[in-house]
């Protein structure tokens, strides 16, 4: 599910679900002992978080994650999701997201939570379709999304739910640099290289000071971006969403048939 690699002082994690690297519950707790292991590892320097898949980075969640499930289930399993990005978000060493191809939904989250984005220039897109099948999305992520392309762009990006291509990510600001789909990992260590020669204090606390202040807003908005998420897919309109990504359709929304 997810495989480990070390190149000097980088640990490069590789998603390697299904065919479109959907996400499920057992991929998120692979997820956050990989990262704490890394943490752990004083040789480990910076992490690479990419993808063992030609077309996907990843497209999401697993529909079957929710589909059917009581609000109690859908409720545990939105939190682990939101405590398993978080855990990107506040890793004590920096993350770099080499983005192999599609980056869509909780795949896009993940890679926004990254210290770096690198993507390769084709056959790729970055977008958060929660829009397009009756979702809501959590604030936390919101404001990073911000941060990262203003208010302008992300009210753009998350009310049309348009996913766009690699240029336009680099445009915007969504990534740092886009390079050839051979040279993605390569790449990415680039980023990585400007950490090999830092103290392990440096690193650490570079990344403490500009993620900290961010921590007492993400704890605050956790319960409510978890109950809001939970609630919104357990809802009618949430189910159709989830289940017309399965059956490869358009949503039917309940308010439009009564």
């Amino acid at each position: 599910m997810i495989t480990k690699e070390k190149i000097k002082s980088t640990i490069i994690l590789s998603i390697q679900t299904n065919e479109s690297n959907s996400l499920d519950k057992d991929f998120f707790f692979e997820l956050s002992k990989n990262i704490e292991e890394a943490e752990g590892d004083m040789k480990c320097k910076t992490i690479i978080l990419t993808a063992k898949n030609e077309k996907f980075f990843s497209n999401g969640f697993n529909p079957e994650l929710f589909i059917g499930k009581s609000y109690d289930e859908i409720y545990s399993n939105v939190s682990l999701s939101v405590k398993s990005c978080a855990n990107i978000l506040f890793s004590k060493k920096p993350i770099v997201c080499a983005i192999n191809g599609y980056a869509m939904g909780v795949g896009a989250v993940m890679a926004i939570f990254s210290d770096y984005r690198v993507m390769v220039n084709k056959n790729a897109r970055f977008g958060f379709p929660e829009g397009l099948i009756g979702l809501n999305f959590p604030s936390t992520t919101a404001n990073i999304l911000i941060e990262l392309v203003g208010i302008q762009k992300a009210r753009e990006l998350l009310y049309s739910s348009k996913a766009v291509k690699s240029e336009e990510a680099l445009k915007i600001g969504l990534v740092d640099e886009l390079c050839e789909p051979e040279s993605l990992i390569q790449t990415s260590l680039k980023w990585c290289a400007k950490f090999e020669t830092m103290a392990m204090e440096s690193v650490t606390g570079l990344k403490f000071a500009l993620r900290d202040s961010l921590r007492s807003t993400a704890i605050q908005l956790e319960s409510s971006d978890t109950e809001l998420l939970s609630k919104a897919i357990c809802s009618p309109n949430g189910q159709e969403g989830l289940r017309s990504i399965l059956e490869k359709r358009r949503p039917v929304w309940k308010d439009q048939t009564d």
